[in-house]
């Protein structure tokens, strides 16, 4: 069943139409953050999956095949970049377009010039114009 905001509950189904809409799947830390993104790509009718940084996040990603994918890099933290190598080492996730976001200029510096490493398509600085994103997301896949 879908929730009152569109996306999908857990062990909900999507209706043929939903399925049929580009997926993107968005990893924060930042509650505050996936809820701006998941609105934002919502009411553009984009069908939209957020998570937090946990364990079972590729798995995830797997499971759902999404069009695109947003990545935080978190100053400090390890998970964007264990989760961007998890992503590019694997047949069924390696092409999917990634979005890199992060507060710190010098981790989206060192993803785009490490870029055969680790994947990233596009890169933005936090905080960003959200039609900046937007724009973003439109170059990648499409509209929704």
């Amino acid at each position: 069943m879908a929730q009152r905001d569109g996306s999908m509950g857990s062990g909900a189904r999507a209706t043929p139409a939903q399925m049929r809409r580009q997926h993107v799947f968005v990893v924060n830390g930042s509650v505050e953050f996936l809820d701006v993104v998941r609105e934002l790509l919502q009411d553009e009718r984009y069908s939209v999956t957020t998570t937090n940084f946990v364990p079972g996040a590729f798995h995830q990603i797997e499971t759902a095949n999404p069009s695109l994918l947003i990545i935080d890099l978190c100053y400090g933290e390890q998970a964007g970049w264990e989760l961007l190598t998890e992503i590019r080492q694997e047949a069924a996730t390696r092409r999917i377009p990634v979005v890199l976001v992060s507060t710190s200029k010098r981790l989206l510096e060192r993803a785009e010039a490490e870029n055969a490493l680790w994947g990233g398509d596009r890169y933005l600085l936090k905080p960003f114009d959200l039609e900046t994103l937007l724009r973003l997301v439109r170059e990648l896949i499409g509209p929704a």
